[in-house]
């Protein structure tokens, strides 16, 4: 497949992988990953897995990435505190709201 490197949406896709790629902590593996997905003309706020947040919006690239292979966090968020942990619902692709988390 060759990519259309002419089209704004490509540039702007790929703008957003270098501002990502510059402010977000991520393994040579996850950086691969998501380079990949945005050359292929997909935007970085949208994931293959159709994994969405507690309020149904699709999860970013990296978060799902992360979640697909079985971790949502690591040392890039040891800053966090255990209130801020997500509770993940595998059946329905989804993070649990947390109002939710009984």
């Amino acid at each position: 497949m060759r990519f259309l490197k002419h089209l704004i949406d490509y540039q702007i896709n790929m703008e957003a992988f270098h501002e990502m790629e510059d402010c977000v902590p991520m393994t040579r593996k996850e950086r691969s990953a998501l380079c990949s997905w945005v050359k292929q003309g997909y935007d970085i706020e949208t994931n293959p897995w159709e994994f969405t947040d507690s309020d149904g919006w699709p999860l970013n690239y990296l978060r799902a990435y992360r979640l697909h292979h079985g971790y949502s966090s690591g040392p890039w968020d040891e800053w966090r505190g255990p209130e801020d942990e997500m509770m993940w619902d595998i059946s329905t692709k989804s993070i649990i709201p947390e109002e939710n988390f009984d």
